[in-house]
């Protein structure tokens, strides 16, 4: 799992490049790092985990994993993935407990994720909505491909992607079903792959290898031919299906689709050819305590989500459950929950500040069609006043009129330090579709 969270790491690197790990103006959890710690926290943090979690299976040596796991987290900027959330869950939950209980762990966390991410999809806007995630997405990747897109195909999306999730995470839970429940995951978890999330399905699939280890060792009937096979045939299949980029891909990127391809590709192999498909693992009484405190935890998870009070961190994938608009948070909005403020740009930017802020950032943030989440608000103004200007955040509320957030008159509260627990720039319109 240290693997995958790294796999996930290296992706964004190869991404976005290197120009952005020492920002950290909009901290996930609310403390914003000095530039040191937060390039040390996005680049040693990871690498340093995985020999650490090899070679020193000690409780030191467990609890340093989890430790430089949780300083990598600290360091995250701007979004925390889902799948990052579960990898780091998975690892904290296995450093601490016996190697007979991670199947037991891995079994509740898929079925946990996918029952989750299948119910909170079931709402007016992902099913019949124009800007319905499933939509959108889809859309989006034919068009990648060039290919034309069919209305009917469009329209029913959201229905077999909720029917997926919802079937997988019910067959995982039943002893004798987990094959069909893998084939089913693993043809799942290929489309949102080769659509732009490979290191959500690696994390999910390391998790499925465990689940399949029932001993606590990881057996495959197969030998390496059988796991390079299927890392080149997937590798393949990713790099002709996949599309992470608008237009012809360069060579990098062509390289990073057949590599993330066949990390997967090697993974579902594992799972395919453990002996342990479809033989269920015994359950002994912390057995079914795991369940149980997994189960509640879930539960809770997806309570606060409908309640309105988180959005982030709660496997809400793709579920069209935006900040605002036409779903259940709109419906269950909470008294103390995050502002969300109205930028203006000065007229005149220092170029120092705009070493601590990325530009495009910035470009976003003062966009008169966007708002920003307060816990951002807060840092990107202290570092505006360190440079002697201002952004002149202004506190936004949802019109009484129209479906949109106007300024909130008179009273004009300062931004306070919070987890970015909801996005950090959403639109201003409520009637616009949104993306994390």
């Amino acid at each position: 799992m240290v693997t995958a969270l790294l796999f996930h790491q290296v992706n964004r690197l190869w991404e976005y490049g290197f120009s952005g790990v020492g920002h950290h103006y909009a901290p996930v959890f609310g403390v914003r790092l000095p530039r040191r710690s937060a390039i040390a926290g996005q680049l040693a943090a990871l690498p340093l985990a995985l020999p650490i979690a090899l070679t020193a299976p000690s409780l030191g040596g467990r609890t340093a994993v989890v430790a430089l796991i949780s300083f990598w987290m600290l360091a995250t900027h701007m979004r925390l993935s889902d799948h990052c959330w579960l990898g780091a869950v998975a690892v904290a939950a296995m450093a601490f407990t016996p190697a007979q209980l991670h199947p037991a762990i891995s079994q509740d966390l898929l079925a946990g994720v996918y029952l989750t991410a299948a119910l909170l999809k079931v709402n007016d806007e992902y099913l019949f909505s124009e800007r319905s995630a499933g939509r959108v997405v889809t859309a989006h990747y034919f068009r990648l491909l060039g290919m034309p897109v069919s209305p009917r195909l469009l329209k029913a999306v959201p229905v077999v992607v909720i029917a997926a999730e919802l079937a997988t995470g019910v067959l995982v839970c039943i002893p004798g079903a987990e094959s069909w429940a893998l084939w089913l995951a693993i043809l799942m978890h290929l489309a949102f792959g080769v659509s732009g999330n490979f290191p959500f399905s690696v994390v999910a699939l390391v998790l499925w290898v465990t689940v399949l280890s029932p001993s606590g060792q990881i057996e495959v009937t197969g030998g390496p031919m059988a796991l390079l096979g299927a890392a080149v045939l997937v590798g393949l299949l990713a790099l002709v299906g996949g599309r992470t980029a608008v237009g012809r891909r360069p060579a990098g990127w062509l390289l990073k689709d057949f590599y993330q391809g066949a990390a997967y590709g090697c993974l579902c192999a594992m799972a395919v050819l453990s002996p342990a498909v479809g033989v269920a693992a015994p359950v002994d009484g912390w057995g079914w305590l795991t369940h149980a405190l997994i189960a509640v935890a879930f539960v809770v998870n997806f309570l606060l989500v409908v309640a309105g009070v988180k959005l982030e961190w709660s496997f809400a994938m793709f579920t069209s459950l935006r900040p605002f608009g036409r779903s259940w948070l709109e419906r269950h909005q909470v008294r103390n929950g995050p502002r969300y403020y109205a930028l203006t740009l000065p007229p005149r930017i220092p170029r120092s500040l705009l070493g601590e802020v990325d530009p495009t950032f910035v470009y976003l943030a003062t966009r008169d069609e966007n708002v920003v989440h307060e816990g951002v608000v807060y840092h990107l103004e202290a570092v505006a006043r360190r440079h002697h200007v201002t952004f002149a955040p202004q506190v936004m509320c949802i019109s009484s009129e129209d479906r949109v957030l106007v300024p909130a008159a008179p009273s004009q509260p300062a931004p306070r330090r919070r987890f970015l627990d909801y996005p950090a720039v959403v639109p201003r319109s409520l009637d616009r579709r949104y993306l994390a």
